[in-house]
């Protein structure tokens, strides 16, 4: 296998690489605003205990108990988030430097 197969082949992988992550990004991203809209929903709640999924069992916790609770899970979201983002960067740099590359042996070709 020549180099710029190689190359040809890393640049798909990094591609693939790339359409992942930014999915599992958009997903973070949905959950989080879901989560937010939860926090907000919890806010307005005019009862001090509230019901909360735990598998199939719905479990009475106090409101400042699962606010406190969601707040964490949204914190964590957002730093998974920013993780991905990163890692998004990164491929995307190693993406575009091989672009570049085999743009280059392209013309050397031609």
């Amino acid at each position: 296998m020549t180099v710029a197969q190689e190359d040809y082949i890393a640049f798909n992988q990094y591609n693939a690489q790339l359409g992942a992550l930014t999915q599992q990004k958009n997903q973070l991203k949905m959950i989080s605003e879901t989560m937010k809209n939860t926090i907000s929903e919890v806010e307005k709640s005019n009862t001090d205990e509230i019901y909360k999924n735990l598998g199939s069992v719905l479990i009475k916790a106090s409101k400042e108990k699962i606010k406190t609770d969601l707040e964490n899970e949204l914190e964590t979201i957002g730093i998974r988030i920013k993780t991905v983002e990163k890692q998004e960067e990164l491929v995307a740099k190693k993406l575009e430097g091989l672009k570049t590359k085999l743009d280059a042996e392209s013309k050397k070709k031609e």
